[in-house]
């Protein structure tokens, strides 16, 4: 098979944000019809008035688009991967539709999450996709499957607590799957490449609605997709190369959403003794750049800025020499934890003078109190 040049996939991404631009407004005007809409009654809630949901269709909707065009002139393009990524895509859709209109419990959310990456598994992957990039490093035996499986919705469980600010969980979304889509057309990975296309035109579409002041939200059914999107290609590509590489470009260009989902893991076990794991919060990075001053665009472009960062360093990760391949997933760690660290001395920063502030209104009888 010969590999697609790059202007295929540019055509790819110009498809699906056609698409997106499109049907968003459609799937808007549907969630307005019928009530389906984020209230703001929650703390955890940054908007001030109610937003429709159903944005996450679009995501589906350019995907199948960019199927069918794809089978009808450039059949090249498409691997068998993509057909069951389409199937386990709808019910991982379903799914997010059915929380956000009944909101249903995090412990059965986990469950399907599961499951679907299982499933995903045994049907596109099998012992040629995971077993050659991971087995090459360790043999996960009969382990393979509940790697994938943790892996799958590790990504969708990522992304789907970054969709806390307009436009933040598309925008990462689409700066990951353009450096992923440079990495796949490098190492000429056709199946990853199509959907990160797809991915990059649909989040670049949706944008046009969704960007600060948004008038839809993607909701959880859109945040579960483009998470199982991005970790069902990079589970499934037959990578080349070397085998760390090959697990450690994905992420590092999703390095973000990965650490704030391991900074939320930690605090909830902390919580998890007063029953309250699946009990969301206001301490994910977006909420604590807010608490820091930042208004909702500074924050999210702080956050894109990051990202773009890391995928330069995923890009490095995937062209570099094979002596030097080892020095970037150092680099993203170190990058990565003087983040964090940054981040928490600015909040001490912050919490000193807001109790300096107190104890000057106490102590001068000037200032009403």
């Amino acid at each position: 098979m010969i590999f697609p040049g790059p202007l295929e996939y540019l055509l790819t991404t110009a498809v699906a944000f056609l698409v997106a631009v499109a049907t968003t407004p459609l799937f808007r005007a549907i969630a307005r019809r019928y009530g389906i809409l984020d209230h703001p009654v929650l703390p955890r809630k940054i908007h001030a008035r109610s937003v429709p949901y159903l944005g996450g269709m679009a995501f589906l909707t350019a995907y199948l688009a960019v199927l069918v065009e794809s089978i009808w002139r450039r059949p090249e393009l498409i691997a068998p991967v993509h057909y069951p990524l389409a199937v386990l895509g709808t019910v991982i859709i379903l799914l997010g539709l059915a929380d956000d209109i009944f909101d249903l419990s995090g412990i059965l959310k986990l469950l399907v999450e599961l499951a679907v990456g299982g499933l995903l598994y045994y049907w596109a992957v099998g012992e040629q996709g995971l077993a050659k990039p991971l087995h090459a490093i360790v043999d996960l035996g009969p382990f393979a499957p509940a790697i994938a499986a943790l892996w799958v919705a590790g990504v969708m469980n990522a992304i789907n607590f970054t969709d806390g600010l307009d436009g933040l969980a598309a925008g990462l979304v689409a700066i990951a799957s353009a450096m992923l889509l440079i990495v796949g057309i490098i190492n000429q990975q056709p199946a990853t490449c199509l959907v990160m296309a797809t991915l990059l035109g649909s989040c670049l579409g949706f944008l046009v609605y969704n960007f600060h002041p948004a008038s839809i939200f993607m909701g959880d059914a859109g945040a579960l997709f483009l998470g199982f999107m991005l970790g069902g290609a990079t589970l499934v590509e037959q990578q080349k190369g070397a085998a760390v590489v090959a697990l450690l470009v994905p992420v590092i260009a999703i390095a973000l959403p990965i650490a704030d989902t391991l900074l939320s893991f930690l605090r909830r076990l902390r919580r998890a003794r007063e029953g309250q794991f699946f009990h969301p919060d206001r301490e994910h990075l977006h909420h604590r750049l807010l608490a820091l001053g930042l208004n909702q665009r500074r924050a999210v472009l702080t956050m894109y800025l990051f990202s773009f960062f890391m995928g330069l360093l995923a890009i490095l990760a995937g062209v570099l020499p094979g002596r030097l391949k080892p020095a970037v997933p150092f680099i993203a760690a170190l990058f990565t934890a003087a983040a964090v660290i940054w981040l928490h001395r600015l909040e001490q920063r912050q919490r000193s003078k807001n109790q300096a502030s107190e104890t000057i209104s106490v102590d001068d009888p000037n200032i009403p109190a």
